[in-house]
């Protein structure tokens, strides 16, 4: 859910100023309604096979290459005003450049989506149950939200809607046109 008081536009706005407060020897760049600051955690949300990457291993040796994706994460390591860059290490260690006219394809990541978390890990998750519309009370969604957590789960909000969610076996007819396409 990316709206209203628990979705994750607000969670990261809140998030945000606990977790990486503006100070005043913390670079920050506003894009459209986003405040970008050094230290931020963000999401690519689309595809650009054409943004240059490079990567450093442990030895020294460095790799070069192009395409950054929908849904790989990272830190916001550097803001450079001179030459308008904000620079990202994903956390596959890939470093990529985003001009500052050009940040539409990052949105923070404090907080995200369960369809956003798919193919991810992490050590400790906190699943929101607060304002969950009636589309999304599924049980087969609140599994991929618990599997994305490696050591801790958290549920916070109606047990009403997890009980709920835990009952409801059925599964949306899903309509991609994937069957007609193979065909």
């Amino acid at each position: 859910m990316r709206k209203g008081d628990t979705g994750v536009r607000n969670l990261n706005n809140i998030l945000q100023q606990a977790l990486n407060p503006e100070r005043e020897d913390k670079p920050q760049k506003l894009y459209g309604n986003t405040m970008f600051r050094l230290g931020d955690r963000v999401m690519q949300i689309r595809n650009d096979y054409s943004l240059p990457w490079t990567l450093t291993e442990e030895d020294g040796f460095i790799t070069e290459g192009l395409g950054v994706y929908n849904g790989d994460m990272g830190v916001i390591i550097d803001i450079d005003f001179k030459v308008e860059l904000i620079t990202v290490r994903f956390y596959d260690n890939r470093v990529c450049e985003y001009r500052f006219d050009r940040l539409e394809s990052l949105e923070h990541a404090f907080a995200i989506t369960v369809h956003k978390s798919q193919g991810t890990e992490f050590p400790a998750v906190v699943i929101s149950l607060f304002g969950v519309p009636r589309g999304l009370v599924e049980r087969n969604l609140l599994y991929t939200a618990v599997t994305r957590a490696r050591k801790l789960v958290v549920l916070v909000g109606n047990p009403t809607i997890m009980e709920e969610m835990i009952k409801n076996i059925n599964k949306r007819e899903r309509y991609s046109g994937l069957k007609e396409r193979l065909m």
